[in-house]
């Protein structure tokens, strides 16, 4: 019988998550497998579509202002380190519809921790940026430290820079079973079996099932992001054009200028049709994309309805939409992330450095917000 293989950690999951939790773990000179069942950037997860916003004013509860920023830094430093623009500073401009939320809360979390965040009327917008075409009644905020971030070159990067450290990368590897020994962890794929004193899961929309003596309450929905033709593409340059939210009542709709691909990348935050990563359906049409030409109709001029590209990713949702980040409850050196709710990539820095903390170190304490332990009623 074949020997298992000795690590000090063992990373389940080389997506986002796990790529940025192999980099913090080379920094600190830590070996680390990092097992992934398909090759490392793939569109069968959650971080296919190029681009990914990211936002210091955060809708979602000003307990993530500080991460943010610290996320902000790290990946600033993985680009210079790189040498490559990962990040690009154009702007967010976020809108309400009467009776919208989604600017207010940014606001909010803006006034908390003074982070600039101009206001606007639904005029003041459209005499700044004359493409963008709220109507009145619509208002919305400003903030010129946010833009978006380049996904394939980042998570390519940080493999790179984990991988000239003690870090290695075993990609088509999935994993069949997985058992403690009492100290540390049995893990077997296909071909071989890994003992590991300490293990991280990031397993993306495959969590509930890696983890199922958990019953975590998560819930996969497909979304599908589209590139829609626009009939004077230097109006939606990134040197003139904002990444974009819009809380439409119905919908929440975001975009970006072009690029990379043709065309202007837009989706839709909200809905989502429940699936599973096996069972998804990978294929889209047209007509999905109604929701977003009735938005576009709203607030953009110079949209077409013509589909330039699509592509289907997955979004694993808790039941708050905040992630779970922290270690298992019945194995304190098994460190769990998930549950990322379609807003977690922009914060991949930062969690790559927790969780190469938690598993590191016992002293250090999950975060409240991620905590397992609060979907105890929901689990039992």
């Amino acid at each position: 019988m074949t020997r298992p293989v000795h690590v000090s950690v063992l990373v389940l999951g080389g997506g986002t998550m796990g790529t940025a939790a192999a980099w913090a773990l080379a920094k600190r000179g830590v070996e680390a497998i990092v097992l992934e069942q398909f090759d490392h950037v793939h569109t069968f997860g959650s971080h296919g579509g190029q681009t990914r916003i990211f936002r210091h004013a955060y809708s979602e509860g000003a307990d993530y202002v500080p991460l943010m920023r610290k996320a902000d830094d790290l990946w600033c430093a993985l680009g210079d380190e790189l040498g490559l623009d990962i990040v690009h500073r154009v702007g967010i401009l976020e809108m309400d519809s009467p009776g919208g939320t989604h600017s207010q809360h940014a606001h909010a979390a803006a006034r908390k921790h003074g982070i600039p965040y101009e206001w606007l009327t639904a005029e003041e917008i459209r005499k700044r940026w004359p493409v963008f075409t709220p109507p009145d009644g619509w208002e919305g905020g400003f903030s010129d430290r946010a833009g978006f971030l380049d996904v394939e070159p980042a998570l390519r990067g940080m493999k790179a820079l984990a991988q000239r450290g003690p870090v290695r990368f075993e990609t088509n590897s999935h994993v069949s079973e997985m058992r403690s020994d009492g100290s540390g962890f049995l893990v077997t794929t296909h071909n071989r079996t890994y003992a590991a004193e300490n293990v991280i899961v990031a397993a993306g929309p495959w969590s509930a099932s890696v983890l199922q003596e958990l019953n975590l309450p998560l819930t996969v929905v497909r979304k599908v992001l589209f590139w829609m033709d626009v009939e004077e593409p230097e109006l939606y340059r990134p040197e003139v054009f904002p990444v974009f939210a819009a809380d439409t009542g119905s919908s929440e709709i975001y975009g970006f200028p072009i690029h990379g691909l043709p065309g202007m990348k837009i989706a839709n935050h909200r809905g989502g049709e429940e699936t599973t990563p096996e069972s998804v359906n990978r294929d889209w049409v047209p007509e999905e994309a109604s929701e977003i030409h009735a938005c576009t109709r709203t607030i953009l001029q110079g949209v077409s309805e013509r589909v330039v590209s699509a592509a289907v990713c997955l979004y694993t949702r808790t039941p708050d939409e905040h992630f779970i980040i922290d270690r298992h409850p019945g194995h304190s050196n098994m460190v769990v992330a998930a549950g990322f709710s379609g807003h977690g990539f922009k914060f991949a820095t930062v969690v790559g450095e927790h969780l190469a903390d938690l598993a590191l170190d016992q002293a250090v304490k999950p975060y409240d917000l991620f905590r397992v332990d609060r979907f105890a009623d929901l689990r039992t």
